[in-house]
């Protein structure tokens, strides 16, 4: 399915997919990462070589092969009587080297998909999963593509297809609505077969504030000065969409950059209080706020009525609540509620069923294990923000036990 628009049709406004605006007393620019707006920060992942599955596949066979007439021809040194003895060989459900890609920047290092891989490699018998960017450009639609069937990495030419993708969730919403670009090479061409596996990590639109403010919630940032830990259109333009949501005006909210203070950094600039607020796009917790920490700063972090959450979803569905425990944060004696985008792993709709079902169990049961330091999503997490109708139905199974399907 060609979602590209014709000659005779004008280019589909990302608007027009996620609904009306609920902000009617504002105009609201709805594609606010079209031209001029650089991706948010992200981590960056490695590449690594892998091993093409035809030749798994072509050992694998020639092995059946041999042994099924070992079995069927008679045994030259055996009598004339001798009748040979069949037997069933032990199925393998999966075998071969499987990848885990991932959309990053320069091949640089992501521990979450190298600890997603080790998972899947010692929890599921006879799989082996192996990580990899095989790309030095940000290009999320390449390796969506690379689900669907093989494509070559841009600088050394080698061939590959994924099994699995993980990225964030917002470039899942804009392939399935049309409006997501393949840099290098094709667009996806049956984008409905991308299906999900389920959300792993949350990355929160954090306002932080120096644990003796008045500042409690997002509604409260009118009349604040503030910081951004990049100068990042995109960022700043959800900030002001969070505003307007809250009923506020975002243009109330002074934002000075790194240059008009006299702190070397951001975080020395709430810690001096040359700035009200510092706001940060990470994982819950993460070292930024540990940083302040440890500098002798007490900070805490504001919350997020509920109802503003549900308008900005109105603009951009990736976004959902974030229920944080009471105790994770620093100051935090009650349950907070966040804004958070995910990073969401992704599968082929011809995915084994058995070993989608595997999948999403190693991931929900065996991987905090080896991720205290940084938690990932419960169960209860995996499905937020997700359309039911786009899980995948080995992942549906397992989520159907557990009460969340």
């Amino acid at each position: 399915m060609d979602t590209s628009p014709t000659a005779s049709e004008p280019p589909r406004d990302p608007g027009e997919a996620r609904g009306p605006s609920p902000f009617e007393d504002h105009e609201v620019d709805l594609d606010l990462r079209g031209a001029g707006h650089p991706p948010l920060p992200v981590h960056h992942r490695p590449g690594r070589a892998r091993t093409p599955l035809i030749v798994g596949a072509a050992v694998l066979a020639t092995g059946l092969v041999a042994g099924a007439l070992y079995w069927v021809l008679p045994d030259p040194a055996a009598g004339p009587g001798a009748e040979p003895v069949a037997e069933q060989a032990p199925a393998v459900p999966y075998a071969g080297d499987l990848l885990l890609g991932e959309p990053s920047w320069r091949y640089d290092n992501s521990r979450l998909a190298q600890e997603i891989s080790a998972a899947w490699t010692d929890g599921i018998d006879e799989v082996t999963f192996t990580e990899q960017v095989a790309h030095d450009i940000f290009d999320p639609g390449v390796e969506f593509l690379a689900l669907e069937r093989e494509v070559r990495a841009p600088r050394d030419g080698n061939p590959y297809r994924n099994d699995a993708v993980l990225t964030e969730n917002r470039w899942y919403v804009e392939l399935q609505d049309g409006t997501l670009d393949v840099l290098e090479g094709d667009p996806v061409a049956e984008p409905e077969d991308v299906m999900v596996l389920g959300n792993v990590r949350p990355r929160a639109l954090q306002y932080l504030v120096r644990a003796d403010s008045d500042l409690r919630s997002v509604s409260d940032l009118e009349g604040t000065r503030a910081i951004f830990s990049w100068d990042d259109e995109e960022t700043m333009a959800v900030s002001d969409l969070v505003m307007l949501a809250a009923g506020t005006d975002p243009f109330a909210m002074e934002i000075v950059s790194e240059g008009e203070v006299d702190a070397f950094t951001p975080q020395q600039a709430l810690i001096d209080g040359d700035v009200d607020v510092y706001v940060i796009w990470d994982e819950v917790p993460n070292a930024e706020v540990d940083h302040l920490e440890r500098q002798g700063t007490e900070v805490r972090v504001l919350a997020y009525p509920e109802e503003v959450v549900e308008k900005v979803a109105v603009v951009y569905p990736e976004h959902t609540d974030l229920t944080v425990e009471a105790g994770t944060l620093p100051r935090q004696d009650e349950e907070l509620n966040l804004m958070a985008t995910w990073e969401t792993l992704y599968v082929h709709a011809d995915l084994d069923e058995d070993l989608a079902y595997a999948m999403a169990r190693t991931v929900y049961e065996e991987l905090g294990e080896r991720t205290r330091g940084a938690p990932t999503a419960t169960v209860e997490q995996a499905l937020r923000g997700v359309d039911p109708e786009r899980v995948h139905p080995g992942a549906a199974r397992y989520f159907a036990e557990h009460g969340v399907l």
